[in-house]
């Protein structure tokens, strides 16, 4: 009688050890994402002639490499790090708008950039916030 309430035992052990590894399993597949290529041809459109490993290092390293591990970081993330760095550093130009209206694109939502440039003033300067506000709010005033 023991061997019988052992073999059972262990017959439910096996079925519960199975059953967690098969939710384990689901929920890990649930979680991969595919990562989706970002292409990117700017490096080459305006300095391909001038600088063309630098347009490459743009287009394939840069997007065609890093943007696109967005299985691991989500371009909506991405976005929003890039937009942090870049008014963190004061560049308040033509890149900033174009990583404001990418991240407009990958998710990033009104209220959601509103806060981020709120959070970056304290942190990286008022002033910086302000100009970023501008561009900001021409971006997400467009449909």
């Amino acid at each position: 009688m023991n061997a019988k309430k052992w073999i059972a035992g262990a017959l439910a052990a096996g079925m519960l050890l199975t059953t967690n590894l098969m939710i384990t399993e689901a929920a890990e597949m649930t979680e991969r994402k595919e990562a989706v290529k970002v292409v990117q041809t700017a490096g080459r459109d305006k300095l391909g002639d001038f600088a063309p490993d630098f347009a490459r290092y743009n287009d394939d390293i840069l997007f065609g490499e890093v943007w696109s591990k967005n299985d691991v970081l989500s371009l909506h993330d991405r976005s929003i790090v890039t937009v942090s760095a870049l008014v963190a550093s004061g560049i308040i130009d033509s890149s900033l708008k174009y990583h404001i209206e990418s991240a407009k694109k990958n998710g990033v939502t009104k209220d959601e950039m509103a806060e981020i440039i709120t959070q970056l003033g304290f942190y990286a300067g008022w002033p910086k916030a302000w100009a970023a506000f501008n561009m900001a709010k021409e971006v997400y005033a467009a449909p």
